[in-house]
């Protein structure tokens, strides 16, 4: 087999463009120049890591097998100076080493001379006691007479019943000790605190989902809506009628099939959550050129079969994680916000405020119209829409023309640790947002989004 190639790490960098695109991930060197377009995450993601060590990003994201396997094909070398595969980091997190945790014989020896010295006592006490006890039962026997008053007698008595109970109490602790003793531990061998046991019982309703991250499972195709001219709301059957997704809110599915001899796979956001036992649904725009929209998920029919997994995404949503949330969405990008703002709004204890800048083309691009407007009208105190259009109407009354740094400004909470702002829709939406938060104090965000950062990109 021939040597690999070796590239320096300045003749990476030269490589950053859409046109001509390397990446290095756990010091491998890939060329994805002919990948962009059909990478799930979009072009920008990987032209934002291009010419860079993008190890960290490919990681957060959550790769998965199939990812990792169609990455080999585009491996064209090692980083110079990198280490051997076999000794390569892997880039996981090292466990540090527990100080406070102890072997069993640990336990057991560092107790001992508190214990093991208790134990002694007790046992030499009881026995001292019985021989004492012995010793005065003989003394006192019929031959010399049970009834002969001796000098002290009362005290004497006193103490022979005293010690009769102690050993007494003493011996029939020593036997509980040992029918109950856990090996090599002591009552001293606990933390103050811990975590419960596993017999407590769990709450019923905690139920186990349908989706696994690892495995690609079947599910047929029920129904299928057109919403406009190019979107259809799909809605796919689960095993049984009870049977939840398992989805966190935030949360995304991977979708694979077979197309033109390639396999290929996208994420999607489902509209439907925990709360709709026995179905999946999803609303997807089709694009004449997608790979899996296109070619595939529009050309479904009721009883057709998709392929999913999940969960996946860095996004996993909960009661309190802010005071205020601002959402930016074009398109498609609807459908995580849409999964947070009904969770948010169906919540009754969660407080959360949301305002949502929607844009879109024209009227009838709009999608979950009526949903968002009927969340708006029965939880105005969770939660405000303004919709933009490019493309108005005539009588069109909301905002015209694009999103922009001042309705965010007008729109959307300042920047602090009680508030965040949620972007998804078309990259060049994403990007100008992200640089007109910056301008206005947020923090800039990161080219893949974690969850405790102030600006998120889905």
């Amino acid at each position: 087999m021939s040597e690999i190639k070796q590239f320096s790490l300045s003749e990476v960098e030269k490589h950053n463009k859409k046109s001509d695109l390397w990446i290095i991930v756990h010091h491998n060197v890939y060329d994805v120049t002919n990948y962009v377009e059909d990478h799930p995450g979009g072009i920008d993601s990987l032209v934002e890591v291009g010419g860079q060590n993008s190890t960290v990003a490919f990681e957060d994201v959550g790769h998965s097998a199939d990812a990792r396997e169609t990455m080999e094909s585009y491996l064209i070398g090692r980083l110079e100076g990198a280490p051997d595969e076999e000794d390569e980091d892997t880039g996981l997190p090292i466990p540090k080493p527990d100080l406070t945790a102890k072997s069993k014989d640990q336990d057991f020896n560092s107790e001992a001379p508190i214990i093991t010295g208790g134990r002694a006592g007790l046992k030499l006490l009881s026995v001292g006691s019985a021989l004492y006890l012995g010793y005065e039962v003989y003394s006192r026997s019929p031959k010399i007479g049970w009834l002969q008053v001796q000098d002290g007698g009362f005290w004497k008595g006193v103490l022979i019943s005293s010690i009769a109970t102690l050993s007494v109490a003493t011996g029939v602790g020593l036997y509980l000790e040992k029918a109950l003793a856990i090996p090599h531990k002591t009552p001293y061998s606990y933390p103050s605190h811990f975590k419960p046991s596993i017999r407590i019982a769990k709450p019923i309703t905690k139920v186990k989902g349908y989706l696994q991250p690892e495995n690609y499972q079947k599910l047929p195709l029920i129904k299928k809506e057109k919403l406009s001219s190019n979107t259809h709301r799909l809605t796919f059957k689960l095993p049984k009628d009870d049977t939840i997704l398992g989805l966190p809110i935030g949360q995304h599915i991977s979708i694979r099939a077979e197309i033109d001899g390639k396999t290929v796979s996208r994420s999607y956001t489902p509209v439907s959550n925990n709360s709709d036992p026995g179905v999946l649904r999803l609303v997807i725009k089709m694009y004449p050129d997608g790979l899996l929209t296109g070619k595939y998920l529009e050309h479904l029919q009721v009883g057709d079969e998709i392929e999913v997994r999940g969960p996946k995404g860095a996004m996993r949503y909960r009661k309190g994680m802010v005071k205020e949330m601002g959402m930016v969405a074009g398109g498609t990008g609807i459908t995580p916000m849409y999964q947070l703002i009904r969770a948010i709004c169906e919540d009754p204890t969660d407080n959360t405020s949301v305002t949502l800048l929607y844009g879109n083309n024209t009227e009838e691009d709009i999608l979950l119209r009526e949903e968002l407007d009927n969340f708006e009208k029965k939880y105005p105190e969770n939660f405000r829409v303004h919709h933009v259009l490019s493309k108005p109407p005539p009588g069109w009354t909301a905002g015209v023309g694009y999103v922009t740094k001042d309705m965010v400004k007008e729109k959307f909470p300042g920047p602090s640790n009680d508030s965040k702002v949620l972007l998804c829709g078309p990259p060049g939406m994403v990007n100008a947002m992200k640089n007109n938060l910056v301008e206005l104090g947020w923090q800039k965000p990161r080219a893949v989004s974690k969850l405790p950062d102030q600006v998120f990109s889905f």
